[in-house]
């Protein structure tokens, strides 16, 4: 029987799970106009924990360093010829999870950076070279982008579950440990000291984003009289 080893620490579980409520609550609450705070509040959210994971990922423990992602071609072809015989062990990602999360890392930045130039160019308070509506377009691209690798994740995830579920690594999700025989990836003091950085400021930036300035068209529903008023001046 194969030993029980720690593959993610704590951080690493933890950044996983508020990514996944991030864009998941920000992508939902899109379109609901009412919410609008809130999905600025989880897109910017999405972007501070992304940037943070770069930095975990040069310094992390073992198996959260990008140093240990195995996303060489020889990698990929291997993986691919042994995924149902599961010959090939990969602590912790595999070639093509690998793949999938780093660019879920580059897209997620884009997306919520995107979105953040949208605010700045349809909100009240400050303008931007690139038109509002251009960005909303560039936003939606990138949004949709990265959900669809988040389905291909999902998906890789469920078949690694039926086929390699001994290994434990659809548990690991949950408790950060596989069913293999490495050295387990403990966080030390300097990790765990960033990992509380990291979803502190995450929640700090949520805070601060969700009291942004509403964009004028959140305002026109409440203002409506007012902003009659001046058309009927403009008119005359």
């Amino acid at each position: 029987m194969k030993s029980k080893t720690l593959i993610w620490a704590w951080p690493t579980r933890a950044f996983h799970w508020l990514l996944a409520i991030g864009f998941a609550s920000a992508y939902i609450l899109e379109d609901f106009d009412d919410y609008r705070q809130f999905h600025f509040a989880f897109g910017s959210m999405v972007g501070v924990l992304l940037v943070m994971r770069i930095i975990y990922g040069l310094i992390g423990p073992q198996f959260s360093r990008f140093s240990q992602f195995p996303v060489s071609m020889s990698n990929q072809v291997d993986f691919l010829k042994s995924m149902r015989s599961g010959k090939s062990i990969f602590y912790g990602h595999n070639p093509l999870a690998s793949l999938v999360m780093l660019g879920i890392f580059f897209l997620g930045i884009l997306t919520s950076l995107s979105g953040y130039l949208m605010y700045l160019s349809k909100s009240q308070s400050y303008t931007f070279f690139i038109g509002g509506e251009f960005m909303e377009e560039i936003h939606e691209v990138f949004a949709n982008l990265f959900l669809g690798l988040v389905i291909f994740h999902l998906v890789g995830a469920l078949v690694d579950l039926l086929l390699h579920g001994k290994n434990g690594a659809f548990g690991s999700i949950f408790n950060g440990i596989k069913n293999v025989e490495t050295k387990p990836a403990i966080a030390n003091t300097l990790q765990q000291f960033f990992g509380i950085i990291w979803i502190v400021t995450a929640l700090a930036v949520f805070y601060l984003a969700f009291n942004l300035q509403p964009l004028v068209k959140d305002n026109d529903k409440t203002n409506n009289h007012s902003k009659y008023e001046r058309v009927r001046i403009d008119d005359d």
